[in-house]
């Protein structure tokens, strides 16, 4: 005995073995005696209902027929006094009629009953005949007295009898519900008492697999706290790699702008053909080395805080007019042509400057990569979930499936030669992606290969107009969200 409880201390998880074990036979013990007594107060509570069902309708019954006695009595009294039945006494006597169908009706829908009690078909039966008999002398003009007096008598027992048959359904009922009440408490009792012996059994299993459980809860302590440690020193990691990374491109800075200043005034002084060509190389490399420090710099600290903004709100109509203004003039510098289709109205909020930047680069990236001299399309509409979309869509070769992922990467390149060629860093959807987050946004690419390729900003509006999705916002093949990278190589 005293080795078995040694070893459990040495190994918790026999305690824990055996602890769950003995819970999932509690539990499916008590699971299965809980749905047998559910299952029996459930058929024993159907009935209660419908016999408070049963009382309620008999009740209703009652209270019609009474109606219907004393508008009955109404006309006869009016009779007697007058001679005569006033349009109102009728209307009144009529309505008591409906009333008594409708209880009838919904008599009906109470169900079965015990066969020797008053069953709906003889409510409407009786009802019948007396209406039968009665309802063809209530006229505003009573031509024989003596023979309405005698159709009221008949009536008035006839109604007398459906009172008597209402008042004993109402009693079968309310006996009914009692014995159905006390055999739903006795059974409701009995299902308490063999739950509580099976909550025992659990609380039994259960204090043996809290043992456990202390025991494995101190060791994922432990673990979570190495876990912890392990995360700090990661976080310190990357912070010093952002700062870094910033570091590294304040410092590139003031060289290039030296080395791009002596170019330039190289170029100013010295007029010989080679020594041009070599200064103008200088400067064009200058400059996109400058390019791709303030695109690192930019993004070294979005990574570690949010970019610099100066949201507005800013009308969409004549912001998205004016780019497409200077984006025209951009397409025609490159021989491309722009068409543009900006429907969208609303007033969005954003850093003009940054959202500006953004689609530029879209526009940029569609120009170099589209078709040579080819079409670019600006567009602006408003999404059936109220977002401002602008997107760019060029003609040209497009971007392979296996691709498409990845052209949010930093530095990713689809075609690196070309690329290169056109001076891109691989930082440009990057930087689109982060001011377009920035703004609450998310930046979508879709392309099919030899069809084009469409680059789509989303926004939220503040307020837009009714325009729906156009048929141009149809989704096509390769939908790929924001995630880095750069599009057909990068900007």
């Amino acid at each position: 005995m005293l080795g078995w409880i040694r070893g459990v201390r040495e190994q918790p998880w026999r305690v824990t073995v055996a602890a769950v074990g003995g819970l999932l036979v509690a539990i499916i013990v008590a699971g299965l005696i809980g749905f047998w007594q559910t299952r029996n107060i459930e058929r024993v509570a159907d009935e209660a209902f419908g016999y408070v069902e049963l009382e309620d309708e008999g009740d209703d019954i009652r209270a019609a027929v009474l109606d219907a006695r004393h508008y009955h009595r109404n006309l006869y009294f009016s009779a007697i006094d007058s001679g005569r039945l006033t349009s109102e006494s009728i209307a009144d006597y009529e309505a008591t009629r409906r009333r008594l169908y409708e209880e009838i009706e919904e008599l009906e829908e109470v169900g079965a009953y015990g066969r020797d009690a008053p069953q709906p078909e003889d409510f409407r039966r009786w009802a019948e005949e007396y209406y039968a008999g009665f309802r063809p002398f209530v006229r505003p003009t009573i031509a024989d007295q003596e023979t309405f007096d005698a159709a009221s008598d008949r009536g008035l027992g006839q109604i007398q009898q459906m009172e008597q048959a209402a008042e004993e359904l109402d009693g079968l009922g309310e006996n009914l519900t009692d014995d159905s009440l006390q055999r739903m408490d006795r059974a409701a009792t009995t299902s308490a008492l063999v739950l509580l012996g099976a909550v025992v059994g659990l609380l039994l299993a259960g204090a043996a697999l809290a043992y456990a459980a202390v025991r494995v809860v101190s060791e994922m302590r432990r673990l979570y706290a190495e876990q912890q440690q392990a995360a700090e020193e990661l976080a310190e990691a990357s912070r010093a790699k952002t700062d870094f990374l910033a570091d590294v491109s304040h410092e590139l800075r003031t060289p290039l702008t030296v080395l791009r200043g002596n170019a330039q005034v190289g170029l100013a002084l010295g007029p010989e053909e080679e020594q041009e060509q070599i200064l103008h190389e200088m400067v064009e490399e200058s400059r996109r080395m400058s390019r791709l420090v303030e695109d690192l710099l930019f993004l070294a600290r979005s990574d570690s805080t949010s970019p610099s903004m100066r949201p507005e709100e800013i009308p969409v109509s004549p912001f998205t007019s004016e780019l497409a203004g200077r984006a025209e003039i951009l397409a025609r510098e490159h021989g491309a042509t722009l068409e543009t289709d900006l429907r969208a109205e609303g007033t969005v909020r954003a850093d003009p400057a940054r959202l500006e930047q953004a689609v530029f680069i879209l526009l940029d990236n569609a120009i170099k990569y589209g078709s040579p001299g080819g079409v670019v399309t600006l567009r602006s509409d408003v999404t059936q979930t109220g977002d401002l979309r602008m997107a760019v869509e060029d003609r040209g070769p497009g971007i392979p499936r296996n691709d498409l992922p990845r052209i949010f990467e930093r530095f990713y390149r689809v075609d690196k030669a070309r690329s290169r060629k056109m001076g891109g860093t691989g930082l440009g959807l990057p930087i689109a992606r982060t001011i377009v987050e920035a703004h609450g946004g998310r930046i979508t690419a879709e392309s099919r290969p030899g069809q084009g390729t469409r680059m789509s900003i989303h926004l939220p509006l503040l307020s837009a107009s009714a325009e729906q999705e156009s048929p141009e916002g149809g989704s096509r093949e390769g939908v790929t969200p924001a995630g880095g990278g750069a599009r057909l190589a990068e900007n």
